[in-house]
């Protein structure tokens, strides 16, 4: 086992260092006895300041506030090992576990400095002297602390200093990065967002404090042609937009032979017998088939797990299977807000700086019967609710009114052929798929994210198996796959029935009284659609609701080290029991295995 030290704990361990050669240097100048240092110097000065009494210090005493620094220093290093095996071992460093070895590890460094430094008084015949020993180290340590805190200050606004007037005409490092709320963010956008369009409004020869016709009445139009030709048209202010307009408008119609020809159980089969035969990837069915469950579930999903596991690979190819075409956008560190996806007006060049995640967008509205899969690769490597946040709102609304409001147009603009009064409609054909790793580079998914998203996890390398059946690719439309959805949620042997809630109810109950982990309506509604989809493509019901149910509801106990938790994992594996059957609801099983670990 290797603990990962990092530089911190350097500082840490030289502060503790240099904070008791002070306290050493400290007890020389207020020894009394010594003949190398001046009576009333100033240590010894500010010792009667704070009216501590004179101490004539003899070599016992020497020896006793050298064995305090001594294991002062040993113990300081020995917290921080033991904080970095707790972090190694994936536990929490403030558990009462490790409090408790922290609180051992005091004692034994104390009790030898304590010990060592009393067998120097032996034999005690004066226990006066042996006072006079301790007190002798406490003021030590109190008037060395406080020397150290002067001397801590000083050093720090030298170095202060120093670095500004350095970087005296650059901005303070670090502006970008304040901490704010979500909604605090949001409204430093939309205010930087309101000047952008005034700009534009005034370029255009409107009026940047009103919109539409109202801003279009008060100006003659002879100003607003003119303003008009200075700007530009259409293909000037959205080039990229306008010109696949263009190619979409002159495209020939694509044909979907699949449509009506295909199940959803072949559609399963023949999607991982693909992945096998032509890319050399191999899934489990059980993973397809949460994928297209998945795809009926939400329009959103997150391919969770390690690097190389095949996440962004499955919602690139699924793509080529269905004879379409993947969007793929790799998301970077930088991205804060919704520009980075959909981009800005630029006031210099008079245009819209249309970023390739507006155009996929935008040319997804020519083509009503393509199933758009737009792949949002590492995607938490920024904070997803940051950037994607106007995503996450919009995609709980009616799908009629799924439309982002991008920029405020002026009056008489023509824009392109879908972007009406500023707005673009996300297509309905659109699903949106991101790939999350989990390590140190990234950042935490948070459960507003995970409850809108269907989550699949990949946390192993699957083997190679023979590939058996059909395996060649399909054109299957939008209207094609939906039509297969919806045809699996009609069977009523598929849909989950009375028992099936009733146990649900019971597990829900569980959870909410043992964790407070809520079961809402968002995870309801969507258990309704996957579960009769997942159980069309080939599965059983009970995998489904254990699949959902995991990464719904258990998964949320992530982090948690609270000893209630662990009581509550082992009654619900009983609850398990007693509900399905000991070898029922696998993944929940594991999961529940993985965090008992954590307890052991």
């Amino acid at each position: 086992m290797i603990a990962k030290f990092k530089r911190i704990d350097g500082i840490a361990i030289a502060s503790v260092f240099f904070y008791l050669l002070i306290v050493l240097m400290t007890g020389f100048f207020l020894d009394g006895n010594s003949s190398i240092v001046a009576e009333g110097n100033p240590i010894q000065a500010l010792g009667q300041a704070f009216a501590f009494p004179s101490i004539d210090a003899s070599m016992p005493s020497a020896i006793l506030l050298i064995m305090l620094a001594v294991y002062s220093l040993l113990f300081a290093g020995a917290v921080i090992f033991e904080i970095r095996v707790a972090q190694y071992k994936n536990e929490k460093a403030n558990s009462l576990k490790w409090w408790m070895i922290y609180i051992i590890t005091f004692v034994i460094s104390y009790g030898l400095a304590i010990g060592i430094g009393t067998a120097a008084h032996s034999p005690i015949e004066d226990p006066v002297l042996l006072g006079n020993s301790f007190l002798y180290c406490a003021e030590s340590f109190l008037i060395g602390f406080l020397i150290f805190l002067v001397l801590f200050l000083i050093v720090f606004f030298l170095v202060l200093l120093v670095v500004s007037v350095k970087k005296i005409r650059t901005p303070l490092e670090g502006e970008e990065e304040v901490s704010l709320s979500h909604e605090e963010h949001q409204e430093l956008i939309d205010e930087a967002k309101a000047k952008l369009q005034g700009s534009l409004a005034a370029s255009f020869g409107g009026n940047a404090n009103i919109s539409g016709s109202a801003a279009g009445a008060t100006s003659s139009n002879a100003n607003q042609t003119s303003s008009y030709a200075a700007l530009g048209n259409k293909s000037q202010v959205f080039p990229g937009l306008t010109e696949i307009e263009t190619q979409e408008l002159n495209a020939s119609p694509k044909e979907y032979s699949a449509d009506g020809t295909i199940s959803l159980h072949e559609l399963a089969s023949r999607f991982r017998m693909y992945l096998a035969k032509e890319e050399k990837l191999y899934y489990d069915i059980e993973s397809i088939r949460s994928f297209l469950a998945g795809m009926a579930a939400s329009h959103f999903l997150i391919l969770e797990g390690l690097s190389g596991t095949g996440k962004s690979s499955l919602a690139r190819y699924f793509s080529s299977f269905i004879g379409e075409k993947s969007f793929f956008a790799p998301v970077q560190a930088t991205w804060r807000d919704r520009t980075s996806l959909l981009g800005f007006y630029n006031d210099f060049s008079h245009s819209y700086s249309e970023t390739p995640f507006l155009k996929r967008l935008y040319q997804a509205n020519f083509r009503e019967r393509s199933i758009n899969v737009m792949v949002l690769d590492e995607m938490n490597i920024a904070r997803v609710e940051y950037y994607f946040a106007d995503f996450l709102s919009i995609m709980e609304y009616p799908e009629e009114d799924w439309i982002l409001d991008i920029m405020q147009l002026p009056y008489g603009f023509e824009p392109p052929m879908h972007f009406q009064d500023g707005r673009l409609t996300i297509p309905v054909t659109t699903w949106f798929i991101g790939t999350a790793n989990k390590d140190d580079s990234t950042y935490t998914i948070t459960d507003k994210v995970y409850d809108r998203a269907i989550i699949l996890s990949f946390d192993e390398q699957n083997e190679p198996f023979r590939v058996e059946g059909e395996a060649s690719p399909i054109a299957l439309s939008y209207q094609g796959l939906t039509s297969l959805f919806q045809e699996a949620e009609a069977k009523e042997e598929y849909r989950m029935n009375a028992e099936d809630e009733e146990k649900l109810n019971h597990l829900a109950e569980f959870c909410y009284d043992k964790f407070e982990l809520a079961f809402g309506n968002r995870i309801r509604n969507q258990m309704e659609i996957f579960v009769p989809v997942y159980v069309s493509a080939g599965g059983k019901k009970e995998e489904a609701i254990d699949f959902m149910f995991a990464r719904k509801v258990l998964s949320k106990l992530e982090g948690r080290f609270e000893e209630y938790v662990g009581e509550g994992l082992r009654g619900l594996l009983k609850l398990l029991d007693s509900l399905y059957g000991k070898n029922a609801f696998p993944s929940c099983r594991a999961l529940i295995a993985h965090y008992l670990r954590r307890f052991a």
